[in-house]
This record gives structure tokens, C-alpha cells and sequence, in this order.
């Protein structure tokens, strides 16, 4: 058996804005009839939770799934630059990686996961196009304002270390994460994220994986139960990845791939 399959790094898109994406495939005689396209998270978060979501895929695929991992428009190895991308054009995004896994894989299936602001973008992706039969949201950004203000917060406290900008770059973005600018537009479109006013069905399925605690937690699982998705909330004790750790290290939390792995097989039984 090839563990963790085929890796096929290639890009998709339109011409002008192409887009970076692995697919991951399962050996022939154990490909299921579900695929899964991972939504990343953005900036920093990106970087630090790289690793781990890669090891998810191929805990995936030697379940069976085939998986696509992406990057939205103007983010890691896509074409463009952050300043040209946003909440609307990722939320896209999403669908072209959709209809590319649809292009080259027979299934008839798909199985969003998101981690953080991934998540909340692939919650709005499925309210718009109910492409996806199952979803899988990793600590979703639930209120965007509250998200970015955090931010914030970490920004200042990293910059208490760290040589301040020049006085003619301060005034160049809203934010600045670890070298990811965040335009005006672009924190404009992440406040407005607000989970909890969802009013229609996502996806017949979905598991919440909370690995921080928040109250909100509970009321995104009532929001989502109250249009009618089947929800499997699991609160686990593990690392929150997506922060920089003292030593540069990048965390895998196996209880948490294991969960989502087990739970996908679950309901692909």
C-alpha cells in the first residue's frame, strides 16, 4: 500500500488568477466516493498550522479520501498578493476547489473542513452554494470583530519586542500580522463574519471540533442544529496550533486528526 498516496501539486483557476492546490489520491482500490477540500486559515495561522493540516490529508487519504489542499487567491503559493484578495474572493475560491475536485475525481460527494478563518469561509461558502455534504469546522473565527481585535492585541504584544516600523510604512495597511498585511477592505469583510446569524442549512452534517474554549461555541452549534445540520460538537484537549510556539516549532495535535479522520469514516461507513 502507498501510505499517504499520490501527492499532485498543480494549478487551477481562471488565467489570471490561478491557484495553488496539492490533491492528495488514495490508492485506485480504496479511493471512497466523498472528497474533502481543506480550507486554510489565513496569515500567520496559515504558516504555524501548515504541518498539521498536511498530516491530516494523509491520515485522509489512507482512509480512503481523496483531498485537495488549496490556497486562496493571493495568498501562499496562488497567484497574487493578499492586498488583491478578501473574504468574497476566497469564499469563490472555495467553489473552483470544489468543481476541481469534481473534474478530476469521480465522487459524489465533498466534505468541507475549515480551521479558523477557513472555517468561517467555508460556512459561508456553504450557505451560498450547499455544494458540500459534510463539514468540519476547527475552531471556526465565529465573530470576525472579535477575531481581528485579538489580532490586535497579539500585534501590539509582539511589537513590545520587536523594532518598531518606520513612521512612513506604519500608515500603509489596518494591520500588519507577521509580515501579512491586512488592508482596510480586507479587515472590513472579516468584522462583518458573524456565524450565529446563519439562517439556512449549511450541510446535512457537521462536527465542531473546539480546542479553545468559547462560549460562542455553544451558540454556533445551536445556530447551526436551529436550520436543520445534523451537528457533533467534540470539545478536546489539545494545542492551539495556529499560535507561534517559543521555539518556532510546528504542533501537530493527533487527537484532534484522529477525531475528524474517525468521524469523516463514521459517516462514510
Amino acid at each position: 500500500m502507498n501510505i499517504g498516496g499520490e501527492i499532485a501539486p498543480f494549478y487551477f483557476g481562471t488565467p489570471r488568477k490561478e491557484l495553488f492546490g496539492c490533491l492528495h489520491l488514495p490508492d485506485h482500490d480504496c479511493c471512497r466516493d466523498s472528497g474533502v477540500v481543506i480550507c486554510q486559515p489565513f496569515g500567520h495561522e496559515y504558516i504555524n498550522s501548515h504541518r498539521a493540516l498536511r498530516q491530516l490529508a494523509l491520515r485522509l487519504v489512507d482512509a480512503g479520501f481523496p483531498v485537495l489542499r488549496f490556497d486562496y487567491y493571493g495568498c501562499g503559493d496562488s497567484v497574487g498578493s493578499i492586498s488583491d484578495g478578501g473574504v468574497a474572493e476566497w469564499v469563490f475560491n472555495i467553489s473552483q476547489a470544489i468543481s476541481e475536485v469534481h473534474k478530476r475525481i469521480q465522487v459524489s460527494s465533498i466534505c468541507l473542513i475549515g480551521l479558523r478563518l477557513g472555517a468561517s469561509l467555508a460556512v459561508l461558502n456553504a450557505q451560498m452554494h450547499h455544494c458540500a455534504s459534510h463539514l468540519v469546522l476547527w475552531d471556526p473565527v465565529i465573530a470576525g470583530e472579535r477575531y481581528l481585535d485579538r489580532l490586535v492585541v497579539l500585534q501590539k504584544e509582539i511589537l513590545r519586542f520587536r523594532t518598531k516600523p518606520r513612521r512612513e510604512e506604519q500608515g500603509q495597511y489596518a494591520l500588519d500580522m507577521f509580515g501579512f498585511p491586512m488592508a482596510d477592505d480586507l479587515c472590513r469583510d472579516i468584522r462583518e463574519i458573524n456565524l450565529l446569524a446563519i439562517s439556512q442549512q449549511l450541510a446535512p452534517h457537521a462536527l465542531l471540533v473546539q480546542t479553545e474554549f468559547s462560549p460562542s461555541s455553544d451558540e454556533l452549534r445551536m445556530a447551526l442544529q436551529a436550520v436543520g445540520t445534523f451537528v457533533d460538537h467534540e470539545c478536546l484537549e489539545a494545542p492551539r496550533i495556529w499560535l507561534p510556539t517559543a521555539d518556532g516549532s510546528l504542533l501537530v495535535p493527533g487527537r484532534v486528526l484522529q477525531s475528524i479522520t474517525s468521524w469523516l469514516i463514521e459517516r462514510h461507513a
